[in-house]
């Protein structure tokens, strides 16, 4: 096990449309490898909503270049280290955020290419939470492409994004609610669909931030930059474009390459349930072996933490799959 670990930032262009802009990424990877590990691919990690580095990744990556994997991951556009590049507007006194799924399996991409070419191989690819769907979306367009496939994929607490909202107390009120504002509105990043907050973004409860840092384990406050989430308030068009991102419903239509993958959830997970992974098993177009990894004691996030045992098991499969299929 390597003990040494070279931190290093870097910049990769993405391009929008007809617009390039580069994002910060940050690299972890062994100041040195060993005869056993030099032919592993190299690993990315992304994170949906805001994720990336400054919350998990750092933890997957540090984790990861200890077996010898050279690790990138990023903060999405308009979070943390990457909140001025896109998808921030100001409105009076307040800074609003746009979340766009389709503008981070963009920047996903992109994020593969670069590592591609620094590395000099296809990278497997992990993911977390909403960050699964991006991804499932960046492999289906690299399978419909037809060229070189990401060598492995790790979707871990994936989740149909339409399906959060039945964790909302009035889940069809709220969204014909959210779905009549104007794109540009201001919402809260969280909330369950009750009182006057009811018309939020993202189904946590928001009367306290002890229950969001609860819910995502001790990775709040990481990278010396903001409290997760990141923002304040969101765009009402954020949530209309989110439930309406579903890659996977557009799976059968691919008939190009998936790479292999471990499909991995919690299964105390009560935000994104257990339920969603098993669907996605059963439909994934590639090889995910017999069944999803459903980890017991694993909740959300609260068990991301270097010590704890379902995070050193969480390592120990996502490691074993990868060597199983890439060597």
């Amino acid at each position: 096990m390597m003990n040494k670990i070279i931190e290093e930032e870097f910049a990769f262009p993405v391009t929008y449309g007809d617009v390039t802009l580069n994002l910060r990424g940050f690299c972890f990877r062994p100041s040195e490898l060993s005869e056993e590990t030099k032919n592993l691919p190299p690993f990315v990690f992304n994170s949906g909503f805001t994720g990336g580095v400054s919350m998990y990744g750092q933890l997957f990556g540090r984790a990861m270049a200890q077996l010898g994997y050279n690790v990138t991951t990023y903060d999405v556009s308009g979070y943390f280290t990457n909140k001025a590049a896109r998808n921030t507007t100001k409105v009076g006194d307040i800074t609003v955020t746009n979340v766009s799924l389709e503008d981070q399996k963009i920047e996903l991409l992109a994020l593969i290419e670069w590592t591609k070419s620094r590395f000099g191989a296809m990278p497997a690819v992990a993911s977390w939470a909403m960050g699964s769907v991006a991804s499932l979306a960046a492999i289906s367009d690299l399978a419909q492409a037809g060229g070189d496939q990401v060598s492995f994929y790790i979707p871990m607490s994936y989740t149909r994004l339409s399906a959060l909202q039945n964790l909302r107390a009035d889940a069809v009120g709220a969204h014909l609610a959210i779905s009549e504002l104007d794109d540009a509105a201001a919402i809260p990043p969280f909330d369950t669909g009750t009182g006057a907050t009811r018309l939020g973004y993202y189904p946590l409860d928001p009367a306290t931030q002890a229950y969001v840092d609860e819910q995502l384990g001790n990775y709040t406050q990481a990278g010396g930059v903001d409290q997760w989430p990141g923002c304040s308030h969101v765009t009402a068009k954020s949530y209309k474009t989110y439930v309406r991102f579903d890659p996977e419903g557009s799976l059968h239509e691919i008939a190009g390459k998936f790479p292999p993958a471990l499909i991995v959830h919690g299964l105390d997970n009560t935000l994104h349930m257990p339920s969603e992974s098993v669907r996605l098993h059963k439909v994934y177009p590639g090889d995910a072996g017999d069944a999803p990894l459903l980890v017991e004691g694993m909740e959300h996030g609260q068990q991301l933490t270097n010590d704890h045992p379902v995070f050193k098991l969480l390592v120990e499969k996502i490691d074993g799959g990868i060597r199983a299929n890439c060597l």
